[in-house]
Formats: structure tokens, C-alpha cells, sequence
């Protein structure tokens, strides 16, 4: 685990933490690998107990309908944290699949101890808690945000708050997407000819300026 230290002490789940209380952490929750060498598709990344930290490489949550519609739910990369409602099956809900690069090494580690402290009730457990109801807060203000995306009723509005999220998000006028066309269409559910069609109307009335993934929102609509 020692190798996984230049990444994860940077990381938000890992704040306030020194070296040896994140390994202690991740002997406390029992955390093992699972390593992807090559790309594969999963309809579920662990068991129903375990929570999933991104140590390299990435994936892609996505739900795909009895029509073969796809809706990208999100992208995960390097020292991003989910939860095991998320990771493992869920009877009786929609087909939900992850896409996983080749390379990608994941962390399991155990969510039951989160219940169970250690028997010193280390700091380190103490604090990775707090930061794993942090980290909770925030994917479900990412979820909310996905809701008021597909909640505007034409597709202007959806590309318009999409974009202005991204820009408070990021902190720049000039924001990078991280989907192709397809990819974005698919990610605020709508059909992407119609989509690109209005991304060039968009354009012609000031609105917005794009060049491949890279936009900027000149005014909110």
C-alpha cells in the first residue's frame, strides 16, 4: 500500500492525515487492490460492504435502458471516492455499468468497520470518517447538479446550466468538458444531432464560444 502514498496523501478522503496514519487507515479497513490490466465493462465494481477509492487509472458510472440509451452518470479518477450504494448491485434497479480504463487500480476497503472503530479508536479512524462524510456531501451536491441538468426542459437550458455549474465548479470563464459530442449528449440525455445543432445556434447568438471540448459561457439565458 506503501506505493499508493504520493497519491492519496493529497487527497481530500486522506486530509490531516501523516503517512503512517493513512496506512493505519487502510489496515483498518482492510483495504486490498484490484487491479484492471485491461478495459472492461462491470455491472457492479464490489461487493455491497466495501467502498472504492480510484488509486490509478479511472471509470466512467453509466445507466443504459432497455433501448440501449445511454445516460453518463459520471467519470472517477485518481483519488476519487465511491460510496457502496454505488459500487454494488441494487435489486430491482436499471442496468447500471461502470467502464473501467485499462490500467486502473482500485482500493476496496471494508465501509462495515466504519461502524466498528479499532480497539484504540485511533485519530486516523476518527478523521478519515469526517472525511468520508465530506466526500458523501459532495456527490450528493454533483448528484444535485445532474438533477437540475435534466431538469431544464430544452436543450439550451440544459447545455447553458450545465456550463455555468462547471464554470462556478472550476473557477475559470473557459472551462474544459471532458466528453466528446456523443459523450455530452449522452451525459445530459438528449440526442446529439439536435444538441450540436443548438450549440452552433448558441454560438451565432453570443451566447457561448466552444472549440472542440473547450467553452466559455459569455451570458446565462
Amino acid at each position: 500500500m506503501e506505493t499508493y502514498l504520493p497519491l492519496l496523501r493529497g487527497q481530500a478522503l486522506f486530509r490531516g492525515m501523516a503517512d503512517g496514519e493513512v496506512l493505519r487507515v487502510l489496515s483498518c479497513f482492510h483495504a486490498r487492490e484490484l487491479r484492471f490490466d485491461r478495459a472492461r465493462t462491470l455491472r457492479e465494481l464490489a461487493e455491497p460492504s466495501r467502498w472504492v477509492i480510484v488509486a490509478a487509472g479511472g471509470l466512467r458510472a453509466q445507466i443504459d435502458d432497455a433501448r440501449g440509451n445511454r445516460t453518463i452518470l459520471g467519470d472517477f479518477g485518481p483519488g476519487d471516492f465511491l460510496d457502496s450504494g454505488v459500487t454494488g448491485p441494487r435489486a430491482g434497479a436499471p442496468p447500471f455499468s461502470f467502464d473501467v480504463r485499462a490500467g486502473t487500480v482500485l482500493l476496496l476497503l471494508d465501509s462495515q468497520a466504519a461502524a466498528e472503530p479499532c480497539g484504540d479508536c485511533c485519530r486516523a479512524h476518527l478523521i478519515f470518517l469526517r472525511n468520508v462524510a465530506q466526500a458523501l456531501a459532495r456527490g450528493e451536491a454533483l448528484l444535485l447538479y445532474k438533477i437540475d441538468y435534466l431538469a431544464k426542459r430544452s436543450i439550451r437550458e440544459k447545455i447553458v446550466s450545465y456550463l455555468a455549474i462547471q464554470t462556478a465548479l472550476q473557477g475559470a470563464r473557459k472551462v474544459n468538458v471532458p466528453y466528446s459530442r456523443q459523450e455530452l449528449a449522452d451525459f445530459l440525455a438528449v440526442d446529439r444531432t439536435a444538441m450540436c445543432a443548438e450549440l452552433s445556434r448558441m454560438q451565432s447568438d453570443g451566447v457561448l464560444r466552444y472549440e472542440r471540448k473547450r467553452f466559455e459561457l459569455l451570458r446565462e439565458e
